[in-house]
């Protein structure tokens, strides 16, 4: 049995590991992850199987911004190899939306999914995000079509190209 829950203690040290063993997540220093455990540990999920020893499969880490109110921002979410296709990454989400749509300052969630990241953006699609590319545009960037689907050519300065991904919360 899966259960999604807070992210709690020395769990940002498995999360940290994890991320580095999934392909297209950035692995970020152990730090990072108990920064975000400590000070955004609210929207910073892990999903345990009851059934293998609680082992971590995977992990959403999230935010509510400060700076555009109301808005959680996903910044990552990564599910094990070996557990990728049974439903994780959607069970994450599923749970992201609930907490979002109970938070008192939250009325909608982001996320930016590389354009090459087509698992991502089925994900998001299927939750019934809708493409918001244009909406965070900043004046010195450029939208651009990829397959179809609007996107902020290298938006992080880091080489890849983001598809913005919005969900308003009733």
């Amino acid at each position: 049995m899966i259960n999604i829950a807070q992210i709690k203690g020395k769990e940002f040290l498995e999360v940290q590991k994890l991320a580095g063993k999934i392909d297209g997540i950035v692995q970020h220093p152990q730090h990072i992850y108990k920064i975000m455990a400590d000070h955004f540990g609210d929207t910073f999920f892990i999903a345990r199987d009851e059934s293998e020893c609680d082992k971590i499969l995977g992990f959403l880490l999230g935010f509510i911004s400060r700076k555009i109110k109301g808005q959680l921002f996903i910044w990552q979410i990564g599910v094990s190899e070996a557990a990728q296709g049974k439903g994780i990454g959607s069970k994450l989400l599923e749970h992201t939306i609930d907490y979002g749509k109970k938070a008192m300052d939250c009325n909608a969630i982001m996320a930016t999914v590389e354009t090459t990241n087509k698992p991502s953006q089925h994900l998001f699609e299927n939750f019934n995000f809708e493409i918001a590319s244009s909406v965070f545009l900043d004046s010195y960037q450029t939208l651009i079509d990829a397959d179809g689907k609007e996107a902020v050519e290298n938006y992080y300065n880091s080489g890849t190209d983001q598809i913005f991904y919005h969900l308003e919360l009733e």
